[in-house]
């Protein structure tokens, strides 16, 4: 019950802030927007996010102050539907050709190609994320990577037992790695919720921490709107901020807070 709540406000909440000017345009299931008073020219960034309310997710990128195409792709249903609309290999490059259509039919007296490529995900997101992580052309493509308490992952043999399941959490793990050693960018975030029957994203972290020889520290911090940093990790450029919180409403949070993490993760990112 209480992820199906999660599903409906993610929808429903509007953005706190008052809106930017953005111009959208549908690509396929996705909708690609730009700044109206910074059009698209030239190697402009790509920002791609995975579910959330557009207006959420627009006033999100509007306030990293950067130019920049962003696509948000937000589908009716869980993880598996991410999972599932990512799982054909061809759907990231045909996403890629439709971005590109969008724009130049937008404005097509000028040249723009998607520049570095930043991937961020709330909640059930994971699940499209996990999938082009999995196909090597999206996942070279892919220079850094924001996870908002958007890592689930089941479990390998008795629940009881909790082992994250390794094959779930390969690709992570793998771009884990190259962050941790700055060939990527990777920001993962986490709050304190223990779902039923498969892996929170506190046991995902840890999971990826270990993985990287990281060492989770104690490091109070207070962010906007009550939303409470407990610990942290850093290695290189791989970095888990580990949040208080148990309810919807702290989850929701970390979809509200996705500016800050995307700025957090940009002051830091590798060169395209």
């Amino acid at each position: 019950m209480r992820c199906w709540l999660i599903f409906l406000l993610t929808f429903w909440l509007p953005a706190l802030h008052a809106a930017a000017p953005f111009t959208r345009q549908p690509a396929g299931k996705a909708t690609v927007a730009w700044r109206t008073d910074a059009p698209p020219a030239g190697d402009m960034p790509l920002w791609l996010h995975l579910h959330g309310n557009h207006d959420t997710v627009e006033q999100a990128f509007a306030s990293l102050d950067v130019p920049g195409v962003l696509v948000t792709l937000t589908l009716p249903g869980l993880s598996k539907v991410y999972a599932d609309h990512f799982a054909e290999p061809a759907a990231f490059a045909t996403l890629m050709a439709e971005v590109i259509a969008t724009v130049r039919n937008a404005h097509p007296n000028v040249s723009w190609e998607p520049g570095a490529l930043t991937v961020s995900s709330f909640s059930a997101g994971f699940g499209g994320v996990r999938q082009l992580l999995r196909q090597p052309a999206a996942f070279d493509r892919i220079g850094t990577l924001v996870m908002a308490d958007s890592i689930y992952c089941g479990y390998t043999g008795p629940a009881a037992e909790r082992r994250v399941d390794p094959a779930l959490m390969e690709g992570f793990v793998r771009f884990a790695r190259l962050a941790s050693e700055g060939k990527k960018r990777m920001l993962v975030t986490h709050s304190a919720q223990v779902p039923d029957g498969y892996a929170s994203t506190t046991e995902t972290a840890d999971t990826l921490i270990a993985a990287t020889g990281g060492t989770r520290v104690a490091d109070e911090v207070r962010w906007g709107d009550g939303l409470l940093q407990a610990s942290r990790c850093t290695r290189g450029g791989f970095e888990v901020l580990g949040f208080t919180g148990a309810e919807a409403k702290d989850h929701l949070q970390h979809l509200r807070s996705l500016g800050p993490l995307l700025q957090r993760a940009r002051q830091s990112a590798p060169p395209p």
